[in-house]
């Protein structure tokens, strides 16, 4: 089937992204600074939610995708999850920013709970979402021109939602009502165009091809140690992500000296431009080097640009912060276009190797991965900054604000590191795997990272 799919269902596709990654980018970067600043939870009992929650959100997709392989109908596999989910996911949204109760303790099980509804209604979304691609059309191509709309409208909702909300908030008398007004609105625009997205988009695939058992897609994965790598690497390089993201509110406001609500829409703003100039750049550097060198010193990179920063940036020197945020958001997603490739690469490369079909366990488990990398990062983020002495009441010593310039940028360098040398074990770069392709084997050979003809 060669199916050319229209501009509205190009567009109507992308816009499912947008509304998911309006609550990634949440949960991301706002919520612990929510939490510690507005709800007036302790750094480590926001962390250990973090943890709680994403490890229920990492155990969750997979469930999720034995209920979309169960269940089918007139409107396909998938369509009728994003109709069903989109309401309670708007909602969801909107009570993940607020707060409740008297007592420390009502507040912390409201957000933990709060927490767990927008986890779970995303997971309802996401995962017949992320299905979608594979049956709207067979056509390969279709399905990159699908992806060319996808990528930068998801890039569009970063940036409304790490530079409209953080100002809005900072700007407001009562960051609390500012903070539940400005996700009633948010979650809003997710239920519309979620739903946009539903009914614009058409299931025309249908798939009869029975999965493997499971116990053999698991027999598969343990054999497979390139996929195995990666999902180490998924693991590190998301504890470093989310450590960054988690206090780069706090070390905007505390640190670089970011008052106003402009200056924070504009500090905050930096992490969502690097996320759309650094895929960019990686497009053009793997045309002419080696993609798994081009990750590699990437990270290294981003290591070496971080400790620049911590060594260069003093205590409100904001334009200088903001600067450095930018080259450090730019080099440290450099590696995002490959790493996602390589996932379909390293499954490709199991089957190869030992005759299994694992790709739906592949695929599920690396996102297990990438989860639980964030829900690490929580309780590290919180006792590094109870360690330092900051506090979510009053002034902030020295030290704190000190502390906060080497955990937005120290620690995330560590992981960095630690990334680009589990990916010297990685060897599938675009040589070894056409070859691996065209013999339809492994046949354990080396290839060199080589500059493509």
């Amino acid at each position: 089937m060669t199916t050319r799919l229209s501009v509205l269902e190009k567009s109507a596709y992308g816009a499912g992204d947008m509304a998911l990654t309006i609550s990634i980018i949440s949960a991301s970067i706002l919520i612990y600074a929510f939490l510690i600043q507005v709800v007036g939870l302790s750094p480590v009992d926001a962390g250990w939610i973090l943890m709680i929650v994403r490890t229920i959100d990492a155990i969750s997709d997979p469930l999720m995708g034995i209920l979309t392989s169960k269940f089918r109908t007139r409107l396909g596999r998938y369509r009728h999850w994003l109709m069903i989910g989109a309401i309670p996911f708007g909602i969801s949204l909107w009570l993940l920013f607020t707060s409740f109760g008297e007592t420390y303790s009502q507040k912390m099980a409201w957000s933990t709970g709060v927490y767990i509804f927008n986890s779970l209604a995303f997971t309802v979304l996401a995962i017949p979402y992320i299905s979608l691609i594979g049956v709207i059309t067979a056509d390969p191509q279709e399905r990159l021109n699908a992806n060319a709309f996808r990528f930068p409208m998801a890039k569009v909702a970063t940036l409304i939602v790490s530079t409209f909300v953080p100002y809005w908030v900072t700007q407001g008398s009562d960051a609390r009502s500012s903070y539940a007004t400005a996700f009633a609105v948010v979650g809003a625009v997710s239920v519309v165009i979620m739903l946009f997205c539903a009914f614009n988009v058409k299931e025309r695939v249908i798939t009869t091809t029975p999965a493997e058992p499971l116990r053999r897609q698991v027999k598969g994965l343990l054999q497979n140690d390139q996929w195995q790598i990666i999902s180490l690497a998924m693991v590190v390089l998301f504890v470093g992500f989310l450590v960054n993201g988690s206090v780069a509110i706090m070390y905007g406001k505390e640190f670089a000296g970011a008052t106003d609500g402009y200056g924070i829409a504009i500090f905050m703003s930096m992490g969502s431009i690097g996320g759309i100039l650094g895929p960019l750049i990686s497009t053009w550097l793997t045309r002419h080097y080696c993609k798994i060198k081009v990750f590699k010193y990437s990270m290294y990179g981003s290591a070496v640009m971080s400790l620049l920063a911590w060594w260069l940036v003093g205590a409100n020197s904001f334009w200088s912060a903001t600067f450095f945020y930018l080259l450090c958001s730019v080099v440290s997603q450099i590696n995002t276009p490959i790493l996602w490739s390589s996932i379909t690469e390293a499954s490709d490369y199991g089957l190869c190797k030992t005759g299994i079909d694992a790709s739906g366990l592949a695929i599920g488990m690396i996102s297990f991965c990438q989860k639980f990398g964030m829900g690490i990062a929580g309780p590290i983020t919180g006792y590094l900054l109870v360690w330092v002495g900051y506090t979510s009441e009053g002034a902030q010593s020295a030290s704190a604000i000190a502390g906060l310039s080497w955990i937005m940028l120290l620690v995330p360098a560590l992981f960095y590191l630690l990334t680009g040398l589990i990916m010297h074990f990685y060897v599938i770069n675009n040589v070894y795997y056409s070859a691996m392709m065209q013999n339809g084997r492994n046949d354990q050979a080396t290839i060199l990272c080589e500059k493509p003809q």
